[in-house]
């Protein structure tokens, strides 16, 4: 009976064949220790686990598991790894929202997040020589992590409660010790996390409830309304193909205990979706130096977060920005007898206020709105000085800058945009400050966006924005005469276990 040579790749030293197994993805890991049980054995090497959690794991390096395995660590938390991965995660909750960043920390084993949050220390009054009569007013966030308990918090303790020892993870609602204390005696507080399925693409249109918003990028999004309040397993992904890497949903509620009795009330239950931002759309590049998670003044309601995008393919402008954009162009200014300018709101509007002329919608023809002069509300750049800023910044003032706010308050919700400048190149430029407040600042036409309380009649408003360094940016909205300020949050100070 012949007998059966061992194949070449075995007689490989240890060392090069886990070198070579390195290079495989997870998936394909797994998939090749099914082969036989060399391959298995080999496939169990520790070392080739390590990569898999410190990809997931960013701002610092993770250190050896003291009592457990690369492998253990890695298994105990798939697969749940995507959420420290994607570091920012902003929810749906009504008009304000919440913005979490995600860490893997290391000293406890659990993935956790905590709310960012941030407020105004004491402004001080600053005059605008260009114009004495705005109101302005220094921004000095202090932007920090609230630490007096984590939002998520997930360790084996949550992993067993739910699952035991032996449990199918991917439609279990795990458990979360993420309150330190009841709030009275017999009452306590309750969150469990739940992954979610993407819902398909091609059934989702404008007034689909679904978060992330559309307005925003990513590769898939979930449904935020359900009538089993997400009950239903089909909610749920059944296999690893089927979950959503984009978002998650956090179930909360409250439990009076009558202590006599030993019965138990629950109350106040709300389910919250989370979404994720593509790490692309808010990191800044030589060409995006604007990019970025952002923190602005919103005065009396305090500071918001949003996030800061230049689109390479952006949709077309809002229908009402568009329309004041247009008749920015055709006036030099928009007035109004009301609180904020605005402008007509529709072509018909369009042709009954300024003539007979045919215009067309945004999405008909986007290009309109910057195809005229530029903004006559005050003094412009010469053509001399904007044909020189163009050779020397062209491949960084172009294109459109928007933001979206990743919290909101009453009047803008959360995932809303803030303001749009359609375009910060020549086309946009309204003039280079030259007074001392904003010297050398680029001031570009834009929109700002405006609404009643409880996001009612919401309208565009012409605006100016000021690009006064990459990390610092300002809003002059006109006919408020109002300047409001917005500064970067680096969002890797955050991801760090100190």
């Amino acid at each position: 009976m012949a007998i059966e040579a061992t194949p070449p790749f075995f007689t490989l030293p240890s060392e090069l064949i886990h070198h070579v197994l390195s290079f495989l993805p997870l998936s394909d890991l797994l998939s090749v220790s099914l082969v036989n049980r060399a391959l298995h054995e080999h496939s169990l090497q520790d070392t080739l686990y390590q990569p898999f959690v410190q990809s997931h794991v960013s701002g610092s390096t993770v250190p050896r598991p003291s009592d457990s395995t690369w492998r253990d660590l890695f298994k105990l938390h798939h697969p749940y790894w995507f959420i420290p991965k994607n570091k920012i995660w902003f929810a749906d909750t009504a008009h304000t929202g919440k913005l979490l960043i995600a860490r893997y920390n290391y000293r406890l084993n659990a993935i956790e997040a905590y709310a960012l949050v941030a407020e105004r220390r004491q402004p001080t009054f600053q005059t605008w020589e260009w114009n004495p009569d705005a109101i302005i007013h220094t921004f000095n966030p202090r932007v920090r992590l609230d630490l007096n308990a984590p939002v998520i918090r997930l360790d084996a303790d949550s992993y067993e409660k739910a699952m035991g020892e032996v449990g199918y993870r991917l439609q279990k609602e795990v458990p979360m010790n993420v309150f330190h204390e009841s709030l009275h005696s017999t009452a306590a507080l309750y969150s469990r996390l739940m992954l979610a399925r993407p819902w398909p693409i091609h059934r989702t249109f404008e007034t689909t409830p679904v978060w992330p918003p559309l307005i925003v990028p990513s590769e898939s999004r979930s449904r935020t309304d359900s009538p089993s309040s997400f009950r239903d397993p089909g909610n749920r992904p059944a296999r690893l193909s089927e979950m959503s890497k984009n978002s998650f949903r956090i179930r909360r509620w409250m439990e009076f205990s009558s202590r006599p009795h030993g019965v138990s009330m629950r109350v106040g239950e709300d389910i919250t979706t989370w979404a994720t931002l593509p790490e692309e759309c808010y990191t800044p590049t030589r060409e995006k130096p604007f990019q970025g998670i952002w923190c602005g003044d919103y005065a009396g309601h305090g500071c918001e977060f949003l996030v800061v995008m230049q689109p390479d393919d952006p949709q077309p402008l809002p229908e009402r920005a568009y329309w004041v954009m247009k008749a920015r162009e055709r006036n030099g200014s928009v007035s109004s007898d009301g609180s904020w300018s605005t402008a007509p709101t529709d072509a018909a509007e369009w042709n009954e206020a300024w003539g007979d002329e045919v215009v067309q919608s945004p999405e008909e023809d986007p290009s309109a709105v910057l195809g005229e002069s530029v903004a006559t509300l005050h003094p412009t750049t010469s053509n001399q000085e904007v044909e020189q800023l163009t050779k020397e910044d062209e491949s960084v003032y172009r294109g459109r800058i928007e933001a979206v706010k990743l919290t909101g308050d009453p009047n803008i919700p959360r995932g809303e945009y803030t303001f749009i400048a359609p375009d910060i190149g020549p086309n946009g430029l309204i003039r280079v400050a030259t007074e001392e407040l904003f010297k050398g600042a680029r001031i570009v036409k834009s929109v700002g966006h405006i609404a009643a309380r409880g996001f009612r009649d919401d309208d565009y408003m012409a605006s100016q924005l000021i690009l006064i360094s990459h990390d610092r940016l300002a809003q002059y909205w006109e006919t408020f005469g109002h300047v409001s300020f917005y500064e970067r949050v680096n969002i890797d100070d955050f991801t760090k276990v100190t």
